[in-house]
């Protein structure tokens, strides 16, 4: 990596020279994100399934097209948020929808914004969750994503209650400072400036 470098930089770089890896690596970073954005909008799973899939698809199509990660974010939510609001015409839905997006533009612009930061916040979530450590990060996803009770977890994974429950706040406390020290502001932060892209 050259100095001044980062991670995401390299990425785009290698998307922007068509690499198939890096290609995928993007596809997988952004399909459910975009998936939950489009289903909290159209409330349609199949539908919201499509409208990430094609919005990756001509991503994919235009790789050349983006300078940065914020460029790439940018884009993608973008033409969601677009495609949902066709769909919602085209199926008549949009007056139902009117109540939760709101009547005015502004007021859906507003709703779109705090669904792009929803979905942003968990994607820096789950990054982080997959850089605890090993045990820590088992007994996070364990009780949090598929629901099991620390009685549940202590039998799989061989251990009492209480390490369950010691693991669980100290995987807490590290996603706590992590996110809300560094990462938090500068999703807000990124994401503001989404409309000016």
């Amino acid at each position: 990596m050259k100095a001044g470098q980062s991670s995401d930089d390299l990425l785009v770089k290698r998307f922007n020279e068509g690499d198939a890896r890096a290609m995928n690596e993007v596809y997988n970073m952004y399909f459910k994100h975009l998936y939950h954005f489009a289903w909290r909008i159209t409330q349609n799973a199949p539908e919201a399934e499509d409208i990430a899939v094609v919005t990756l698809e001509i991503l994919l199509r235009r790789n050349a097209d983006f300078v940065t990660m914020t460029n790439i974010k940018a884009f993608l939510f973008i033409t969601v948020k677009n495609k949902c609001l066709k769909y919602l015409d085209a199926t008549k839905r949009h007056q139902a929808s009117e109540k939760e997006l709101g009547t005015l533009q502004d007021e859906k612009d507003d709703y779109i914004l705090a669904q792009m930061v929803r979905s942003e916040f968990l994607m820096e979530v789950y990054k982080e969750i997959e850089n605890l450590p090993p045990i820590r990060k088992t007994v996070f996803k364990l009780l949090f994503i598929d629901g099991l009770d620390s009685q549940e977890i202590a039998r799989q994974l061989n251990m009492t209650p209480a390490a369950v429950y010691v693991n669980k706040n100290k995987a807490l406390k590290q996603l706590r400072n992590v996110l809300f020290d560094r990462k938090l502001l500068t999703v807000i932060a990124g994401l503001c400036g989404l409309r000016s892209v």
